[in-house]
């Protein structure tokens, strides 16, 4: 047995080394992205979660004092001295039914802004799909270039051994010939 162990390959070019750390570098800065973005997008949608059930909650509460407003109203006009107090309680409920409608728009707003991140996610699934075949299209075109380089490699040798060949058969047919 040989106690000596020798490397089969030669090293590689500075060339390929750079491409492949600048490839690398590529795929890393390209996932960190999409964990900000994922991240992001959790932190905007809980919080959107969460300003829903508050604004579901606010609802309730005001359904509940509309229907205690309303109770009001009915025990207060039993009496002469309770008109006052009716009036105010049907200004109570003009506010309160006011302060529903804001509500109302204020969830439509919620709701289409539910909307334009859905569609912002959709966009960006599809950037993501579009930059990983990009990606995978730079990595064909470079393994097609390195398959190219090692072609025109076998190629000249196989030129070179061709002319050895012939000028060797030269050799042969002088030295016949004479």
């Amino acid at each position: 047995m040989c106690d000596t162990v020798h490397w089969v390959d030669k090293e590689w070019p500075c060339t390929l080394k750079n491409a492949l750390e600048k490839v690398w570098s590529m795929y890393e800065d390209e996932r960190d992205s999409r964990i900000h973005g994922n991240v992001e997008y959790a932190t905007k949608n809980y919080q959107l979660v969460l300003q829903k059930r508050e604004l579901e909650k606010r609802n309730l509460e005001l359904h509940k004092q509309l229907g205690d407003t309303l109770e009001y109203v009915a025990e207060a006009t039993s009496h002469e001295l309770e008109v006052v107090k009716r009036q105010e309680a049907e200004l109570q409920v003009a506010s309160l039914k006011e302060e529903k409608r804001k509500m109302e728009l204020e969830m439509a707003k919620r709701q289409k802004a539910d909307e334009h991140v859905a569609t912002l996610m959709e966009e960006k699934k599809k950037l993501e799909v579009e930059v990983a075949k990009r990606q995978e299209a730079d990595e064909r075109v470079a393994t097609l270039k390195e398959e190219k380089k090692k072609l025109e490699y076998y190629v000249s040798n196989m030129l070179k051994v061709s002319h050895v060949y012939k000028d060797k058969t030269k050799k042969i047919v002088e030295i016949y010939g004479e």
